[in-house]
């Protein structure tokens, strides 16, 4: 039998929540995936939360986010490139980055460089927080969608269903939407609005 290692749980876990959806991710679930008892795993991972922290450590490590200096805003196009590289690639594991907030410094370091650039820019720690947490809301709502998209989830509206004289815009828009622009848009509408509060600052 293989040995366990805690990296290989992890691994196992990603494979799992991507085939089956993250909710299919159990310590017992995991163990039978890898042939063994489940106590088996408890001196790796203790509990599904463990697990979980483990999981967002691997993806992070996987979209190779921003460790070193950079400016803001290559910072905020590389983390939501990177969250939507992920959600392509793994649409059932990328969940675990909305259920747990980042936990440990291997997953926390990429938002110390975020911080930092932010700082750098001109916003006061509380702005920068701001910042990074809009960004990463950002990344995170879009992901879900695109990871909805891959897996052929993504909910659409029955437009059809509507009368065309109470709603003619959402009939036209619906004839016209194109998910991938809006995902752009809402890129470059964050980036504007935080070049904006940037220049009030340095007023």
């Amino acid at each position: 039998m293989v040995a366990l290692t805690r990296d290989g749980i992890l691994r196992t876990a990603v494979t799992l929540a991507d085939r089956e959806g993250f909710e299919a991710v159990t310590l017992r679930r995991i163990a039978a995936e890898l042939g063994v008892h489940v106590t088996s795993l408890y001196n790796h991972v203790a509990t599904r939360e463990a697990v979980t922290d483990g999981i967002i450590e691997l993806l992070l490590d996987e979209a190779k986010l921003p460790l070193v200096a950079v400016g803001w805003e290559t910072w905020v196009r590389r983390f939501v490139a990177g969250m939507a590289e992920l959600s392509a690639t793994h649409p059932g594991a990328v969940t675990a980055l909305q259920r747990r907030p980042v936990q440990g410094a291997r997953a926390a370091a990429t938002f110390e460089v975020a911080l930092a650039a932010f700082r750098h820019a001109g916003f006061d720690p509380h702005d920068a927080y701001n910042a990074v947490k809009a960004t990463a809301l950002t990344a995170l709502s879009t992901g879900l969608e695109q990871a909805l998209s891959v897996t052929g989830q993504a909910p659409e509206t029955s437009v059809d269903e509507l009368p065309a004289d109470q709603f003619p815009q959402v009939r036209l828009v619906s004839a016209l939407a194109d998910p991938e622009s809006a995902w752009s848009f809402s890129l470059e509408t964050l980036i504007f609005g935080l070049r904006t509060q940037l220049r009030r600052r340095r007023k």
